[in-house]
C-alpha cells in the first residue's frame, strides 16, 4: 500500500496541501555585472532594513572604489549573503525594495523569482522564517564554515528544496504578513516619536534653569569608595551608555575577573560613571538592578545630599550640553581621559529647589514609562510575527 505524503503547516488558511519544489524551478541566478558603474551604491543586509546603503548603515564603505566586476541587482531581485552570525546563523536572504538598483560582492549569490511558481512577496516573508535553514545546513555540512562565510556551492544552494502552496494561498499569506509587519513598523515610529518627545522635553526643561545660579557639585556630593573584602559577595555591574546592567546578562557571564576583593559596592539608589570611547564624554547611571551590586574599581561610586536627589543629578550630568563643554575643558587631548571623582566635584550645576527636581524628574519618568510600555507591545508584536513565521510555513 502507498501513502501520499502531504505537506501542510500548523496553521494556514484552508487544507490545500503544500507542493515541493527546488530553488531552480522558480529562482533564477542573476550574475548581470555592474559595467561601466552603472551604479555606485554599495549594498549590505541589515536585520530589520533587507539590503540597504553601506554608507547609510555603517556611515562608511567597505566596497572597492571601482564597483564594476560587481553584481548589479535591480529592485524586486534577491541576494543570499553567506556571512553568518549570531543573528544568522545559516547567512540571510533578503529582497532588494529600498532601491532602484545597487552593487553586490560576487560572494553573495543573487536571483529573481517566477512569480507563476511563487509569490515574490511571499518569498520574502518565507525567507524571514527559519525552514529553510535545513536545507542550507545539509547542504553546509558539519565544519564547513570558513573565515565568516557557509562554504556552500552555487549549483547545491539552487537545488535546495523548499514547500511552498498554491499562488492564491501564498498571496493571501504575504498579504495577512504584511499587515503584521506594518504594524510593527507603526509600533516602531510610536517608539521614535516618544523618544524624540522625551529628549526634546529634557532640553527644555534643562534649558529652564541654565540660568539659575551654580552650584560645584563637591556641595552637594559624596564618594562612597566602599570596596569588597570577600569575592563574589555581590552580583557584577556593568554601566554603559544605555544603562546599568548586570554583568551575566549583558556579557553572559558573571565577571571578567575570577577575582572581585576590591571591587567597589554600589547601593541601590547609589551612581557611577565611566568613559565611553565613541564621544570621549562619558555616561552616568542609577543602579536600580539590586540591594547591592559591585563595579570594577576603576568607576567612582557616589550619591548626594538630601538637597539633591540623584535622578536630578544623573539626569543632568548626561544630558546637559553645559556640563559637556565643561568636560571638553578638563580634556588634555584624545578621545578618553580620566575624570576622578575629585574632578567631577569641580564642575558646576544649577541650583534647584527639590521640589522642582522631583517635579521634573516625575515629568521625564512619565515619557520613560509610556516608552517602556511601548516596547512591551512591540516585542508582543515582534513574538507574534515569530509564531507566525514558525507556522506557517514548512
Amino acid at each position: 500500500m502507498k501513502f501520499l505524503l502531504i505537506y501542510v503547516p500548523n496553521l494556514r488558511f484552508n487544507n490545500d496541501p503544500y507542493k515541493k519544489y527546488n530553488l531552480y524551478e522558480f529562482a533564477t541566478r542573476v550574475t548581470r555585472k555592474n559595467k561601466d558603474n552603472v551604479s555606485n551604491l554599495p549594498l549590505t543586509i541589515s536585520a530589520q532594513y533587507g539590503l540597504v546603503d553601506q554608507v547609510s548603515f555603517f556611515n562608511k564603505t567597505v566596497a572597492s572604489k571601482d564597483m564594476s566586476g560587481y553584481y548589479l541587482l535591480k529592485n524586486g531581485e534577491f541576494a543570499y549573503n553567506k556571512s553568518y552570525s549570531n543573528d544568522y546563523p545559516w547567512g540571510a536572504i533578503k529582497r532588494l525594495d529600498l532601491y532602484d538598483m545597487g552593487c553586490l560582492s560576487t560572494l553573495y549569490i543573487c536571483f529573481k523569482t517566477n512569480d507563476n511558481i511563487v509569490n515574490s512577496n511571499y518569498l520574502v516573508h518565507y525567507f524571514e522564517s527559519s525552514k529553510w535553514h535545513k536545507q542550507v545546513a545539509d547542504i553546509a555540512g558539519e565544519g564547513a564554515r570558513n573565515h565568516g562565510l557557509l562554504n556552500i556551492g552555487v549549483n547545491d544552494f539552487f537545488n535546495t528544496k523548499h514547500a511552498v502552496p498554491t499562488i492564491e494561498n501564498q498571496i493571501k499569506i504575504a498579504g495577512f504578513l504584511d499587515l503584521i509587519e506594518k504594524r510593527i513598523q507603526t509600533q516602531i515610529k510610536i517608539i521614535d516619536d516618544l523618544v524624540l518627545q522625551k529628549k526634546y522635553i529634557i532640553s527644555s526643561l534643562l534649558k529652564s534653569i541654565q540660568d539659575n545660579e551654580k552650584i560645584m557639585l563637591k556641595d552637594i556630593l559624596f564618594d562612597y569608595n566602599i570596596k569588597t573584602t570577600i569575592n563574589n559577595e555581590y552580583p557584577v555591574l556593568s554601566s554603559t551608555a544605555s544603562g546599568m546592567y548586570l554583568q551575566s546578562d549583558y556579557f553572559n557571564k558573571e565577571t571578567s575577573s575570577d577575582n572581585t576583593i576590591g571591587y567597589k559596592i554600589v547601593p541601590r539608589g547609589y551612581c557611577t560613571y565611566r568613559s565611553m570611547s565613541d564621544t570621549g564624554l562619558f555616561t552616568f547611571n542609577i543602579q536600580n538592578l539590586v540591594e547591592k551590586g559591585i563595579v570594577s574599581p576603576a568607576y567612582p561610586v557616589f550619591s548626594s545630599n538630601d538637597d539633591y536627589i540623584n535622578e536630578f543629578i544623573i539626569l543632568y550630568l548626561n544630558n546637559s550640553s553645559y556640563i559637556k563643554k565643561q568636560i571638553l575643558e578638563l580634556k588634555s587631548g584624545g578621545t578618553r581621559f580620566a575624570l576622578p571623582f575629585s574632578t567631577l566635584c569641580t564642575l558646576k550645576i544649577p541650583k534647584l529647589e527639590k521640589e522642582k527636581q522631583l517635579s521634573l524628574i516625575k515629568t521625564i519618568t512619565a515619557f520613560e514609562r509610556k516608552i517602556e510600555n511601548e516596547e512591551i507591545i512591540l516585542n508582543a508584536l515582534h513574538q507574534q510575527k515569530i509564531f507566525l513565521l514558525n507556522n506557517m510555513f514548512i
